[in-house]
């Protein structure tokens, strides 16, 4: 396979709604990736559509109407939709298009609204954002959608393992909140403390309001091209590896072994050993992953090789995953505190992690001698969904 490297990336600040509709905040994302690269939309080969949900856009076919409207006309294209891992499969599909050959460049294009549905009964919009979840996902699980089905996963481990404690799971919510106030494209920037996280509703024992994820509207894009592309065009990153996993909802398994996510874990090792990755825990700068509540965010550190099975709330306490630890999580803010909206967050923790590695983060900078960075995510029904990504300078 070829060489994939990223030669620009770009990203819109997390918000609760936009007032644009989603081919005008497509537009903005292309623009920026494309200008990061000083590259023009006719070096574009091919472009990949990250879009999650078409009832949230009023839109059955969104990839078609965005394509004519962004220009692309005539020009190879696919949209990716995998829950909320939409972006990582995503961001795989585009690099597999420049590593097969078949383009030099590929735009990727990752976009989501998530409130401009209004349900007719309430009037209001957030009831119908749940709806459009519900038609598939209540009938899945016989229980109301939200924070259930992964608080499932969460009390599964603690009834293995005894912890982690309600103080625990507050501390990574905390922890995601502070990163998040120096971060300009969070969408909230205000800090919280242990008491009123762990005060706050609760939404789906143990798990309450503020360690759960944000409800959000953005748009993100990348510009992958290979060695064959236009010289001028900057070879920033290197991707180094990729790779996805497709496994079991974990939510529901009657699976003996160990709890973890299995979605996670069999996409990361794909791409670790792609990139040649044996110890995460002294290769790799920077770590952005899929806090869909902070049960889901501490799980993750075993699925990434930072700690042993039953220590990831070790690996919690001892301070490692702090944007000044060891090996930082989340040092965007995470979906707790950047923002989350399916099909768009992958895709803006690529950019994140792309800013990291360049040294153009700034309030929230971290410091990268390894030039590596690490990106994952997960989304299906009970998490049976995962994309990874390995980032190098």
């Amino acid at each position: 396979m070829r060489n994939v490297y990223i030669a620009g990336a770009g990203r819109l600040p997390f918000k609760s709604k936009y007032p644009l509709n989603y081919q005008e905040l497509a537009l903005e994302a292309a623009k920026l990736a494309l200008g990061d690269a000083q590259a023009a939309k006719a070096d574009v080969d091919s472009v990949v559509y990250s879009i999650y949900n078409d009832l949230l856009l009023r839109q059955g076919t969104p990839d078609v109407m965005l394509h004519e409207y962004l220009g692309f006309s005539g020009k190879p294209a696919q949209r990716v939709t995998q829950g909320a891992a939409t972006g990582g499969y995503a961001f795989k599909a585009a690099y597999a298009d420049i590593a097969s050959g078949l383009s030099d460049v590929c735009l990727l294009i990752a976009v989501q609204k998530a409130l401009d549905v209004t349900e007719q009964t309430a009037g209001q919009r957030g009831d119908a954002a749940l709806t459009a979840e519900n038609w598939t996902l209540d009938a899945t699980w016989d229980m109301p959608f939200a924070q259930q089905p992964w608080a499932l996963i969460l009390n599964r481990y603690i009834a293995r393992y005894g912890e982690p404690t309600p103080d625990d799971l507050a501390a990574i919510a905390v922890k995601n909140r502070g990163n998040a106030v120096l971060n300009e494209f969070a969408q909230l920037r205000t800090p919280v403390t242990l008491d009123e996280v762990l005060n706050a509703r609760l939404v789906g024992a143990p798990t309450t309001m503020y360690e759960s994820c944000l409800y959000s509207e953005t748009a993100a894009a990348v510009l992958l091209i290979s060695d064959k592309a236009r010289a001028s065009l900057p070879r920033r990153l290197r991707v180094a590896g990729v790779g996805t996993c497709h496994a079991d909802g974990v939510a529901w398994t009657k699976d003996s072994s160990d709890p973890g996510i299995p979605s996670v874990g069999g996409s990361v090792s794909r791409a670790y050993a792609m990139a040649g990755i044996t110890d995460p825990t002294t290769q790799v700068d920077l770590f952005e992953v899929h806090d869909l509540t902070t049960g889901v965010e501490l799980i993750t550190y075993e699925e990434l090789g930072l700690a042993p099975r039953g220590a990831a709330t070790k690996l919690l306490r001892s301070g490692q995953t702090q944007r000044d630890g060891a090996t930082p999580v989340n040092v965007s803010g995470g979906r707790i505190a950047a923002g989350h909206i399916a099909g768009a967050s992958a895709v803006f923790s690529i950019s994140e992690v792309t800013d990291q590695l360049l040294g153009r983060a700034g309030a929230h900078q971290i410091s990268t001698p390894k030039g590596v960075g690490v990106v994952s995510s997960t989304g299906g029904a009970g998490l049976s969904l995962g994309a990874a990504a390995v980032l190098t300078r």
